[in-house]
């Protein structure tokens, strides 16, 4: 047999089904694009909800806050491991958790930054601290770009999609189908 006759060659049913599904599709366009803001507004919750977890704590810092200078007082190595779906192990490495200290008013406080950072940085060295005045112990280590991630690109998108989707919801609503009698009148 040649290669070309054992190629993967569609029954004439599966065909025909396939032109009938499309041909349906076509057809019917119209009242699909109009149903599609619920699978936009489906498809914005994961994004919203990462962007809620990821982000709460980062998003109210970055709005309401005050930045001080800390001291990194420790180091706290600790193993990562990553395994495939079906538990083979693949990687491994070290990363670090940061414990600052600061002094925002008439006590120092000390927190772990919990976003680990694959080199350890050095005991002593000064970092920025963005922390909320009304509450000092919730603070983290200010590093730049990297605060908005993965927060906030996931929050653009779940906001597009919501937005869109809200969109495609007052059009529906909204629209009223006119009859010729009230065209001419």
């Amino acid at each position: 047999m040649s290669p070309e006759s054992q190629q993967f060659q569609p029954a004439p049913a599966q065909l025909g089904a396939a032109v009938g599904i499309f041909k349906w599709l076509v057809a019917n366009r119209e009242r699909i694009f109009r149903y599609a803001f619920i699978l936009q507004f489906i498809a914005a919750i994961p994004f919203l909800w990462l962007a809620y977890a990821t982000g709460k704590t980062q998003a109210t810092l970055l709005l309401r806050s005050r930045t001080a200078t800390g001291t990194v007082v420790a180091v706290v190595p600790f193993r990562q491991y990553k395994t495939s779906a079906s538990g083979v192990l693949y990687s491994r490495g070290t990363s670090y958790d940061v414990i600052v200290e600061f002094n925002p008013g008439d006590q120092p406080i000390r927190f772990q930054d919990r976003r680990g950072t694959p080199f350890a940085a050095t005991v002593g060295s000064p970092v920025r601290v963005i922390y909320d005045p009304s509450h000092p112990l919730t603070a983290i280590m200010d590093r730049g770009y990297w605060n908005y991630l993965p927060w906030a690109p996931c929050a653009v998108i779940g906001g597009f999609l919501a937005l869109v989707a809200f969109k495609g919801l007052l059009s529906l609503l909204f629209s009223q189908v006119r009859s010729p009698s009230s065209a001419r009148a």
